[in-house]
């Protein structure tokens, strides 16, 4: 087994957040569609290189809210009981890693917009280093700094100084070595990289990314929370002719009529994808696949949308919610809307409950409203992942 498979990831979530100002721990509170924890977790969770990850919480927590965790029954999640300090809850986490496990990476629960290919690229240079024994991420220092002295404040060169980030990534048996130097001697600080220098280990900084921001203040999710998200919009429009159904959302509806269709017609996989390519601002559809090329005759619309989820993942981005409408006097929708929700959760790997569908008609307007065509209209928003 390689290093980068050997792997195990500790979570502190054990506190309180008392400078954030909030009735629960702010990593508990909602960005979106997922918890501050859940986001931190879940992006290890994903990378199948990791063995578990290991969530330190406190003992006192609200059993309902752990439970209420996306991750609470993921078999490469564990919850343990953290500690009155950070030190302590990794300590404890650390126990609890198997000891089969030669790599361990600590990352704080509050920085939930850390990604996954810098987490990639840390790990990279630590299985490179020859002689180090862990590395941690820094970023450069951008505002003024002075130092307080008694009364005074001492203006000093920010270039002398690096704000430190996690993940922080270590061979298992040295951080061990290192927090049990730390119990043994009644000592607390404030990120492993400490604890590993000061047991003696080498440990590399690395460069961070401005964006892993960690959230202390409330300003912190007002500031970023937007910056989730993306919404695109995507519409597409058919003739019908006569036939023997039509496919929607991979969904067949038997019916009189088809669609007029170089590819095969499936205009409900049409207007999302090209709402999902517009949030990730790429091109539409006719760019990807162009009905003048005969390897796209009666093309399977699914081809089409998993060459758009592709895209977003090649730029960190994964569907968040969608949101349609189908345009059409006939066939009547209404009886496939959960069919479709279904279909559609399976192919873009959300929730149900982040699909809406809905279906009118244009009262006997127009070409569509004479029974002759039929419209989507397609909202969708990303998230980074």
């Amino acid at each position: 087994m390689s290093l980068r498979d050997n792997i195990a990831v500790i979570i502190p979530a054990a506190g309180s957040g008392s400078r954030f100002g909030c009735s629960i721990p702010k990593q508990f509170l909602n960005l979106g569609d997922e918890t501050v924890l859940e986001k931190s977790v879940n992006l290890f969770l994903e990378i199948s290189s990791i063995k578990e990850v290991i969530v330190a919480i406190n003992e006192d927590e609200d059993e309902d809210l752990i439970k209420s965790q996306s991750f609470y029954k993921n078999t490469k999640a564990r919850i343990i009981t953290g500690g009155s300090s950070r030190s302590e809850s990794v300590f404890n986490a650390l126990a609890a890693v198997d000891e089969s496990v030669e790599i361990v990476v600590v990352h704080d629960a509050a920085r939930p917009w850390v990604q996954k290919n810098h987490f990639e690229d840390l790990l990279t240079q630590f299985v490179n280093a020859q002689s180090a024994q862990g590395v941690f991420p820094v970023i450069s220092v951008t505002d003024s700094l002075r130092m307080k002295k008694g009364d005074e404040t001492i203006p000093v060169e920010r270039e002398n100084f690096l704000h430190v980030q996690t993940p922080q990534i270590f061979y298992r048996k040295s951080l061990k070595v290192a927090l049990d130097k730390l119990k043994k001697e009644n000592l607390h600080m404030s990120d492993e990289s400490q604890a590993m220098e000061y047991a003696g280990f080498k440990v590399l900084a690395a460069p961070g990314e401005v964006s892993n921001i960690k959230i202390t203040y409330v300003e912190d999710i007002a500031n970023h929370i937007g910056k989730d998200f993306r919404i695109g919009r995507g519409v597409d429009f058919h003739r019908f002719q006569p036939g023997d159904g039509l496919t929607l959302g991979n969904v067949f509806i038997k019916c009189k009529l088809s669609t007029v269709a170089h590819s095969d017609g499936d205009i409900v996989l049409h207007a999302i994808s090209d709402a999902l390519l517009g949030a990730a601002g790429l091109r539409d559809i006719g760019y990807y696949f162009p009905d003048t090329e005969e390897e796209n005759k009666n093309l399977s619309s699914l081809k089409i949308i998993e060459k758009a989820l592709d895209l977003l993942k090649e730029r960190g981005l994964q569907p968040r919610n969608i949101d349609f409408v189908i345009v059409c006097e006939q066939p009547k929708i209404e009886p496939y809307v959960d069919q479709l929700k279904k279909s559609l959760a399976a192919i873009l790997s959300i929730e149900e409950s982040l699909i809406g569908v809905k279906a009118t008609t244009t009262e006997k307007m127009g070409v569509i409203g004479d029974g002759n065509g039929i419209a989507v209209y397609a909202i969708a928003s990303l998230k980074i992942f």
